[in-house]
């Protein structure tokens, strides 16, 4: 919260939140927001941390499964 100097829509809600409260609560839900995201990013395939290759293998694995999720093949 502190280290970006522009403004985006996760720091006005810190801010709004460290208005309200203080700012370790702020930090702390700004950190937990973008925890989510990245969480969110990394179960979809968007975002991988370590070799390349095994993620796009992986991303792979997890596009079908998806899919065989959807269709109900699953079973």
């Amino acid at each position: 919260m502190t280290r970006l100097k522009g403004s985006d829509k996760i720091k006005r809600r810190g801010q709004a939140i460290a208005k309200r409260s203080c700012h370790r609560k702020a930090c702390v839900a700004v950190a937990r927001k973008l925890a989510v995201i990245m969480h969110a990013m990394w179960r979809d395939g968007t975002f991988y941390v370590g070799d390349p290759a095994a993620s796009q293998a992986d991303a792979g694995r997890r596009a079908h499964d998806k899919a065989r999720k959807l269709l109900g093949a699953h079973r």
